[in-house]
């Protein structure tokens, strides 16, 4: 069995460790978004530098660690950015001493399929903001120190004699994503938004509605023209917040709207992402997500899945993927993940299955285009909790 960690930096080659960047024939790029990060992070005085002595003697001293990545645009994955983010070792904090509670929602999907409803239905405009640098907006929960990053020295001394005293709520620390939610949520209330009782990260004002995941924003509304003034006010509270206009790529899925004002929903990037983790060659495809003479259970007296790929990685995106534009692998996926902890070689099977119906339907994706004719249809699956064998049910 290979690596968890090298499986990893396998399957995402544009994601790496600051000394995996700099052997990169790219290297300069990454070298100067290092560069770019630490002057941000100067620039609006995210810490300021202290003497090593200065630091409580009950406080840890936790290390930098740099996150680099290629950022790709999702229709031609093209690179269109270098990203060298600095977070502090959230590994090395201790529950109780410099961090309490974790949690932080993120917007559901149900929430974002029915905004773009909403904007074909009503013709209601739509808007894509993202905020910059965003944990950092808000300020840090609890006092942290960290060590110099990486690369990094000061003319007052080498990272033996000083560290850093944080400020801001740094990327990395593992409260970081529920300080920065609860200071956002505080934040639109000041401007009269409301959160919805359903989803946590949906907000409304008037007949304004913002869904928000973790940094990334959709604005619904009556016209561009009052979203604009709504994106001013945000920006009056504080929070540096970037307009992106019509959405494009929202959180991994490629939206495009089409000439009659229906929407597309793409993940081409994900599933050649998949094709590739998997490693598929052969140029044979299938027709159908999964074998319909063959149903899964557990395959006890059958051989342990040889891991030639990673199995649990693969179920995850399969599982993104049928959840938010490829409603048509949901059951395929839904039966390869049930043997996630001891899969089989049947179950990798399975999967090599799946994503040779995806090398044929890459292109594929969920077209928004509501008919206002229409009831409202309401669909029942029984299927005996996926149990149709009683013999098999017990170790299913």
């Amino acid at each position: 069995m290979r690596h968890p960690i090298a499986f990893h930096a396998e399957m995402m080659g544009d994601i790496m460790h600051m000394h995996q960047a700099i052997r990169q024939p790219d290297a300069p790029q990454f070298i100067n978004a290092m560069i770019k990060e630490i002057n941000a992070h100067v620039e609006k005085k995210h810490w300021v530098l202290i003497k090593r002595s200065e630091v409580p003697k009950d406080a840890d001293v936790i290390p930098a660690v740099w996150s680099m990545r290629r950022k790709r645009d999702l229709t031609t994955n093209a690179i269109t950015k270098y990203k060298a983010r600095l977070n502090i070792h959230g590994g090395k904090q201790v529950y109780g001493m410099n961090y309490y509670e974790t949690y932080a929602p993120v917007v559901t999907w149900y929430a974002i399929r029915l905004i773009i409803t909403f904007s074909i239905l009503f013709g209601l405009s739509l808007r894509q903001v993202d905020f910059v640098l965003a944990y950092t907006q808000a300020p840090v929960e609890t006092d942290l120190y960290m060590e110099l990053p990486q690369g990094i020295e000061t003319k007052y001394g080498t990272s033996k004699d000083h560290v850093l005293k944080l400020l801001a709520n740094l990327y990395g620390q593992k409260q970081a994503g529920r300080v920065w939610n609860q200071y956002l949520v505080d934040k639109l209330a000041s401007i009269g938004f409301k959160q919805s009782a359903v989803d946590e990260c949906v907000f409304y004002r008037n007949d304004i509605i913002f869904i928000v995941y973790v940094d990334d924003g959709i604005f619904l509304g009556p016209s561009d023209h009052v979203l604009t003034q709504v994106i001013h006010e945000i920006k009056n509270t504080g929070l540096d917040v970037e307009d992106q206009g019509y959405p494009s790529d929202y959180v991994g899925v490629n939206v495009h709207k089409q000439a009659d004002g229906t929407y597309n929903f793409t993940q081409r990037t994900l599933i050649d992402a998949i094709i590739s983790d998997v490693g598929l060659k052969d140029k044979y495809t299938k027709p159908v997500p999964a074998k319909a003479s063959l149903h899964l259970h557990a395959f006890k007296n059958s051989p342990t899945f040889d891991e030639n790929f990673n199995y649990r990685s693969i179920v995850g995106k399969l599982n993104y993927l049928a959840q938010t534009t490829r409603p048509d692998i949901m059951y395929a996926t839904h039966q390869i993940a049930k043997y996630s902890s001891d899969p089989r070689r049947e179950h990798g099977e399975a999967i090599i299955y799946l994503v040779k119906y995806l090398c044929r339907t890459r292109d594929l994706g969920l077209k928004f285009k509501p008919n206002p004719k229409r009831g409202f249809d309401c669909f029942c699956d029984a299927d005996f909790s996926g149990n149709w064998n009683k013999l098999l049910a017990p170790t299913d």
